[in-house]
Parts: structure tokens; sequence; C-alpha cells
């Protein structure tokens, strides 16, 4: 559902909200660093990009929150999404914006509440809200963007889940599979892996390898031959 909004006010709150994702105001006795690190990126063996990323845990009474940031550069395109969650991986807040060289070509900063994603979008058309049905236990896998499928690692993850995609403004359901234990090579050093497999409804498939502790080390899509490899074993 689509819905235009003119609420100055309205306006404030959302892109606030939004730019806390990226500014936790806690002490840094409060907040640790789950993983950190770097993907090459791949397109059929070419090199594409980039993505450098860190995800860190903030502890509060109320509870732990995750914030994953990171910066994805491919070509002349720049994404820096931030990423809001509570510990099983549940979005709370979320904000992107995509540069295309200089220019901001789209920003979104969004939030869940009560069941739904209400989001502010601006590119160069214009700005709109938009507000579609969140299920319990969704996650947030933005195209482009890698260090997130951490999330879909997390807690031996199985059968259909729910998928948020931020940017298409949709959600859908995505079937994960264990495939099994497999060594992949990251930065020279072989790390032992396990190897998941996400079905998307259209039938693509996607090929996740992360550590015992879920800290993720590749990411294929097989329709795109695209592959993001760890520059360096995780510490």
């Amino acid at each position: 559902m689509t819905r235009r909004v003119s609420s100055y006010r309205m306006r404030r709150c959302w892109w606030t909200s939004g730019l806390l994702v990226a500014l936790p105001m806690l002490s840094s006795a409060q907040v640790s660093i789950v993983d950190e690190g770097s993907f090459t990126i791949t397109e059929e063996g070419a090199r594409i990009g980039r993505e450098s990323f860190t995800i860190r845990r903030n502890r509060a009474p109320s509870g732990d929150v995750l914030i994953a940031n990171a910066t994805v550069e491919l070509g002349e395109r720049r994404l820096t999404p931030a990423l809001r969650a509570d510990t099983s991986g549940a979005p709370l807040a979320y904000q992107v914006e995509v540069k295309q060289g200089v220019d901001v070509v789209e920003k979104l900063s969004g939030q869940l509440g009560r069941g739904r994603f209400s989001a502010r979008v601006k590119t160069p058309a214009g700005e709109s809200a938009k507000e579609y049905l969140v299920s319990n236990g969704a996650i947030v896998l933005d195209d482009d963007i890698y260090h997130q499928y951490y999330f879909v690692a997390q807690g031996n993850r199985s059968g259909t889940i729910p998928v948020v995609l931020p940017r298409r403004n949709t959600q859908i359901t995505v079937r994960v599979q264990s495939a099994g234990q497999e060594q992949v090579a990251v930065g020279g050093t072989p790390v032992e892996a396990r190897h998941i497999t996400l079905t998307f409804p259209d039938g693509e498939r996607r090929h996740v390898w992360a550590d015992s502790h879920g800290r993720v080390l590749k990411v294929e899509l097989e329709r795109r031959k695209t592959v993001a490899l760890r520059d360096e074993p995780p510490h």
C-alpha cells in the first residue's frame, strides 16, 4: 500500500528515526563488535565492487539491539545501508542512501511498528510514503548488500521465512535449507563453513556460507553469477 503524506511533522519524524539507526547514543562500554570485515564482489569472475561492514551489539536494559552498517561500492554506484534489529534479526528501523557518482538517486528511511513497515522514500522525482505489512520473524535482505545474510545464518534457520526487500517495497517468503558443511578459502585460508541455500518465490537460488558463529564468509547469487567473498577470515 502506498500513501502520500504531506505533513512536515511526519516527514521529520521518519527521517529522524532513520538517522538513529546509524547513530546509537550509548557509551562504548555498552557496545561490542559482533562482526566486521569486507567482501570483494565479482560477476562471472570479474571484480565489480567491494563492501565493508560492521555489525555491533548495543546492550540496554530493555534488550540488546544489533546495528549493521556498511558501505557498498559498485563502480560509480555507492550504497550506505544502516539496519537496526533485535537479536533475532527482526528489523526495528532501516535506512539506505544510494548514490550514482556524486548524485543521490534514492534515500529510504523507515521503521517497523505494529506489524507494518513504514518508510519515507526520496528520489529525484520526489518524495513518497510507503507502508506494507510485515510478518513476525521477518528479516531484511536489501539488493546488492551482502553482510545482511548474517541474519539468515543466525539460529540455524530452516523452512520458510519472511524477507523484507526494502527498496522493492515488499515482503516475500524465502525457503531456507542447510546444504551441509564445506570449506571456503578466505584470504588463502580454508575455513570450515555451513552452506545454506535460499530459494526465492521465482525460483532464484542464493547460497550463503557462514562460520560456526554465523559470520558470513561467502554469498553466491546463481542467476546473476555474482559472488561476494570475504577478504580475510573473521577474527
